[in-house]
């Protein structure tokens, strides 16, 4: 049997990814995120799991997220991917209390960021992101890379990067923009303040709101309307729309500053203020 056959075989089964689930949920510790999937018909439903960390992802999540990513884009057996996140939230980001300030620890984790954001844009099917409740920092980016955004009531996106002395990565000074506009992405990026799924679909940040609990289902049936749709029509459609180049330079960009601001005074006193539930007290160095 070819790899395509196996792949078409398991398409039509419709059953979960069994060996996919097992590899990225075996031996992870238990500060990580598991990271479950399920096919159905087509459609592959990546679920970030980690309900005591609202689903953060730390380093060694970003490299199984990118690879499980490299994987299920080329399978010929999934048409459409959904992101979403278990528990009610989407993502909170990055995990600050495992995130290294040594640039040579942090310089790969921004690669690996930069790489799942570069592999959703130039995926050759459709990737959907289904929210609830917050969908911040790295989460908003995933969200933002996805060609179409489902969000619950009262889901929430926020850039928190300079409330601990940070900026935007993971693409967001290009995505953010290209969705809702320069003036908009930074007011996002620079005020740092949460826009609820009303204010998000306003400004085009989202593509449809829901009842809370119906994100998820919703896109799944919107990801199976995609099936029915011509594959090569659909990978042109997002070809044709991507700016794969500006989003590359952004996040060369952000990586570069990212490496800069991670030494600051100003970091490790957003990471104290953080974990002490305080206001942080910036000096600009």
């Amino acid at each position: 049997m070819s790899e395509r056959q196996r792949a078409n075989h398991q398409h039509s089964a419709a059953v979960p990814h069994a060996d996919a689930t097992r590899s990225e949920v075996a031996g992870i510790s238990a500060q990580s995120a598991e990271l479950l999937c399920t096919d159905d018909a087509g459609v592959r439903c990546v679920t970030l799991s980690h309900p005591t960390r609202r689903n953060a992802l730390d380093d060694d999540a970003r490299a199984r997220l990118l690879a499980l990513l490299q994987r299920a884009f080329a399978d010929p057996a999934i048409r459409v991917l959904v992101i979403t996140g278990a528990a009610g939230t989407f993502s909170a980001g990055g995990d600050l209390r495992a995130m290294s300030t040594d640039p040579a620890v942090a310089a790969p984790r921004l690669e690996v960021a930069g790489d799942i954001i570069r592999a959703i844009a130039a995926a050759p099917i459709p990737v959907l992101t289904a929210v609830e409740g917050q969908c911040y920092g790295f989460g908003l980016a995933l969200a933002a890379a996805s060609d179409h955004i489902i969000a619950g009531a009262t889901a929430s996106f926020c850039c928190p990067f300079p409330r601990v002395g940070l900026a935007a990565d993971g693409g967001l000074h290009h995505t953010l923009a290209a969705r809702v506009g320069r003036g908009r992405a930074a007011q996002m990026l620079m005020f740092a303040e949460p826009v609820d799924t009303r204010l998000a679909a306003e400004w085009g940040l989202i593509d449809q709101a829901t009842n809370d609990g119906e994100a998820l289902p919703t896109a799944l049936e919107r990801a199976r309307t995609l099936t029915a749709r011509a594959p090569l029509s659909l990978s042109t459609a997002k070809r044709l729309q991507a700016d794969l180049a500006g989003l590359d330079a952004a996040l060369r960009a952000e990586a570069t500053a990212q490496l800069d601001l991670i030494t600051s005074d100003d970091f490790a006193e957003g990471v104290a203020a953080f974990l002490a539930k305080r206001p942080a007290t910036f000096h600009g160095r």
